[in-house]
């Protein structure tokens, strides 16, 4: 059986700036997972398949772009080439089964697997769009990461021409992608917080794969996606300056250090307040390290 058709595949995503990528190259260690080598961004981008399947796209739009993006140059072009005819010849008779295949067909053509069972991939659509992945791959794990919002406001201030460049600003502009993530996430059924699995979801805040605890944050996290932590999951500590850890206090000190904690704290509870279990997530943080 080739690994396309267990179909178990873990998404791994978060609002911009939140180490996604960083937290899927830790999942991508593990012997039984398998590592997409760059954002495959098809699957979940605002001009992907979720665009294709509703319409907001044609396919010959979306083949066009498709053909563009650096995944596609990883597959060979006899592969791709195959892979785009096939979606052609069955998008009209079965939309979503044809874009399943296409998906797969071009992820497995840039893996280098070996014995590796699953798949993890990294793009910043993930969870956004995570109800059209749910359709896309039944059997997909997903991964919410989280980062202390300051330092993502701070990273979004200086890199994101989207973002305010101010740093109070800034985080109210953080805070209003965690929601978009989090209306992605969250399910549609009555009474049901979320239609992703139990088991099959799991949120992992990065600053505390730096702390002291990070053994422990690790584990909760395969427990969260029902994977085996193997013997042992000692040494998964990142370090804190590879991260930016506290990153925006380089920009904020004395007075304007407090009101940016205070900021972040009213915002934090806020979203909490509204249901988030982000922030529940990131309110615990804070209150371990401030």
């Amino acid at each position: 059986m080739i690994l396309a058709d267990r179909r178990e595949v873990i998404f791994v995503g978060g609002t911009a700036f939140s180490g996604a990528e960083v937290v899927a190259g830790l999942l991508g260690e593990r012997p039984d997972v398998a590592g997409v080598p760059v954002p495959a961004r098809f699957h979940s981008d605002p001009r992907g398949i979720p665009a294709l399947l509703t319409g907001r796209i044609g396919l010959e739009d979306f083949v066009g772009e498709l053909r563009g993006q650096q995944v596609a140059k990883l597959v060979p072009d006899p592969k791709l080439d195959a892979a785009i005819a096939a979606l052609r010849d069955s998008f009209h008779a079965d939309p979503l089964e044809s874009c399943s295949e296409l998906f797969w067909a071009l992820i497995e053509a840039t893996l280098d697997r070996g014995a590796a069972t699953k798949v993890v991939e990294a793009s910043p659509g993930n969870l956004i769009e995570a109800q059209v992945l749910v359709r896309l791959v039944p059997e997909a794990r997903f991964v919410h990461v989280l980062r202390d919002g300051r330092d993502v406001a701070t990273a979004a201030a200086l890199e994101a021409d989207s973002a305010p460049h101010r740093l109070t600003a800034a985080i109210g502009w953080w805070a209003d992608r965690l929601r978009e993530v989090e209306h992605g996430i969250r399910g549609e059924e009555d009474g049901a917080p979320y239609a992703i699995p139990e088991g099959r979801f799991a949120t992992v805040v990065l600053d505390e794969l730096a702390g002291d605890e990070a053994d422990g944050a690790y584990r909760d996290l395969l427990a969260g996606l029902s994977l085996d932590d193997g013997e042992s999951v000692a040494g998964v500590q990142l370090e804190p300056a590879a991260i930016g850890r506290g990153r925006w206090r380089e920009y904020a000190r004395g007075p304007g250090a407090w009101r940016i904690s205070r900021r972040y704290v009213r915002m934090l509870r806020e979203l909490d307040g509204d249901g988030s279990q982000a922030a529940a997530a990131l309110l615990r943080t804070y209150e371990r390290l401030g």
